[in-house]
């Protein structure tokens, strides 16, 4: 039996979710959202889930500086727990882009963004224990944190359920419908959607579905490796959060007790559906990182690694808007390992665009599929030293 609906939303992780209930919130009656297992077991479940707003383009940054409120007053805007853990923020970088760094936080703080560029010195006032002897700048956001990457997801699922929004968990999307330039729907393993709009939101499965239909989109399945651990008593007290260019990194607090670190990893083209297993040698990598730059970190203590899948466009940026071509498709997809933070304004933004025909919250063009044939790319004239994990696979 065929069903129909006004939009289907494929993939339930945090950019699923949050498209279902800004569709829901603004009026739209039948939406359903397909997940094919359980809600956040891709890439947001076990995202590390940073809230913070340094980007070197102003492009994702107005997205993640129109998603921070959200996250900073969940309680109020989405109801229930807060998901939202303060801890304050930094970006350093090598000497050789300390001018990059410094333009970029010009750039900013004209957006509207709480920042500020420190020395190194400024920085170890900061954080004492932190080594600075290799950086040559850093951005401070004083009011960043992180936030919980499960309960922000069931927060989004919540609200939608509330307006009315269907959210099926174990219920996969086999095939996207289409007859000639236009979308008719969804097939699902438990049957037919009928609908006037899909937006595929299926992160490491997104190529996959959309190869079906002989849409090639320009990007490929990346493992993304991460290692937690005890930090030592000598540091009880939480660290800020690092973005810390110069390895290539990042880490943050967890739990009050524990910090993450991501591990580079260089492992393309993965099948999602396959096993997830950490890369050997990742937690001594991991230690490396932190331990550099954090060298009280010595003491720390393993205590667990993961491995998850995202989709990474050929430029590192996300792809978002609608499908020349194929009328009623619409995409959210490769996010490159940067969607959590961005997730509240994308479900606005793409709810404006599919009932409006234009996003307003944040012009979301530069992210548009089409950009990779007209050779532009959201990036801004001052990006950093290219992550070691980014790098063109052969």
């Amino acid at each position: 039996m065929t069903e129909t609906a006004d939009a289907v939303v494929v993939g339930g992780g945090v950019n699923g979710v949050s498209i279902a209930y800004a569709l829901a919130a603004r009026g739209v009656r039948r939406v359903v959202l397909c997940e094919k297992a359980a809600l956040a077991s891709g890439a947001s479940g076990y995202s590390s889930a940073l809230v913070r707003m340094h980007y070197t383009n102003e492009w994702d940054a107005r997205l993640a500086f129109a998603s921070f409120p959200v996250f900073r007053s969940w309680t109020e805007i989405m109801g229930g727990p807060s998901v939202f853990t303060h801890t304050g923020f930094v970006n350093v970088v090598a000497p050789p882009y300390a001018e990059a760094l410094r333009r970029n936080v010009e750039m900013l703080r004209a957006i509207g963004i709480d920042t500020v560029a420190l020395s190194p010195a400024d920085l170890h006032d900061l954080q004492p224990f932190a080594n600075v002897e290799d950086l040559g700048a850093a951005a401070w956001e004083p009011a960043s944190g992180y936030a919980d990457p499960a309960a922000t997801v069931e927060g989004f699922r919540r609200r939608a359920q509330d307006l009315g929004a269907e959210v099926r968990q174990w219920t996969g999307v086999t095939r996207i419908l289409r007859r000639e330039s236009r979308v008719l729907g969804v097939e699902t393993v438990a049957g037919r959607i009928d609908a006037g709009a899909v937006v595929v939101a299926a992160g490491a499965w997104a190529p996959r579905l959309c190869r079906e239909i002989g849409l090639d989109i320009p990007a490929r399945v990346k493992g993304l490796d991460t290692v937690q651990v005890t930090r030592p008593a000598a540091l009880t007290d939480p660290h800020m959060i690092f973005i810390d260019n110069v390895q290539g990194s990042y880490f943050r607090p967890e739990s009050g007790i524990r910090t993450i670190v991501g591990v580079p990893c260089q492992e393309w083209d993965l099948d999602p559906d396959g096993p997830a297993v950490l890369a050997p040698g990742a937690a001594a990598v991991g230690a490396q990182i932190l331990t550099h730059r954090i060298p009280a970190l010595e003491g720390a203590t393993l205590a667990r690694g993961y491995r998850a899948f995202d989709c990474y466009s050929r430029d590192r940026h996300a792809i978002l808007g609608r499908v020349d071509g194929i009328d009623g498709l619409y995409l959210a997809t490769a996010f490159s390992g940067s969607g959590f933070k961005i997730a509240p304004a994308v479900g606005v933004c793409m709810a404006e665009l599919i009932l409006d025909g234009r996003a307003k919250t944040v012009d979301i063009e530069p992210f548009s599929l089409r950009r990779f044939a007209e050779g532009r790319s959201p990036e801004g004239p001052y990006p950093y030293a290219q992550r070691r994990d980014h790098a063109v696979p052969d």
